[in-house]
């Protein structure tokens, strides 16, 4: 192992990377979100009817940020139990960050287009790749175990693995799909995925 040392790359500066990376994406999503121009500036009604315009796209910004939100509590607790980030593992990180990095594309194309079910549908595509690299990056962990720490329970963080395809990529794909049979009900499992993660690991803490 010692002759692999050299392809090792830090793991502070890998989650300082990575932390930078999920900043601007934050940022990104709510720049979409733009104060609405009215020809008549003093009126109420007219000013009322254009920030409701906007809902859609406010809806679409909760629901990308929450998700960014959950993505990054994840990224954090698989670090926490990584001592190693060998080449392979740099790699499967950067792949998870490429499709983080494009998830204000499809939130705008969502916000603009909430009917339209390929706009939702895109919307779970990206989501789905961007939960199978955190998959990714899980296997290889498994195939790997040096890279964790030693004091991980291997039979549990495989049973996270295998819980995080389902609530993961499966879901996400799930959405897509049935934006085709209405867009609330891809929309409606869009918001489940990080409300589940958010009151789940919630009620894990208490019992702590």
């Amino acid at each position: 192992m010692a002759a692999y040392r050299k392809n090792y790359f830090s793991k502070t500066r890998v989650e300082t990377f990575s932390d930078g990376v999920f900043a601007i994406i934050v940022t990104l999503l709510v720049l979409e979100i733009k104060v609405p121009e009215i020809e008549n500036h003093l009126s109420k009604k007219e000013l009322i009817r254009a920030l409701i315009g906007l809902l859609p796209k406010v809806l679409s910004w909760i629901v990308s940020f929450l998700i960014v939100c959950v993505i990054w509590v994840n990224h954090h607790r698989i670090f926490e139990q990584i001592k190693i980030v060998t080449h392979a593992l740099f790699w499967l990180n950067a792949n998870l960050l490429l499709w983080c990095s494009f998830i204000p594309f499809p939130t705008a194309a969502m916000g603009d287009y909430i009917n339209n079910p390929v706009s939702l549908c895109t919307f779970g595509i990206i989501l789905s790749l961007m939960a199978l690299s955190f998959s990714l990056i899980r296997f290889n962990a498994i195939k790997n175990k040096f890279v964790l720490n030693d004091d991980v329970d291997d039979i549990y963080f495989k049973k996270t693995t295998t819980k995080s395809i389902i609530f993961g990529p499966v879901l996400y794909m799930a959405g897509a799909l049935c934006s085709f049979i209405h867009p609330y009900i891809s929309l409606g499992i869009y918001f489940f995925i990080p409300l589940y993660f958010i009151f789940n690991n919630s009620a894990k803490s208490k019992k702590v």
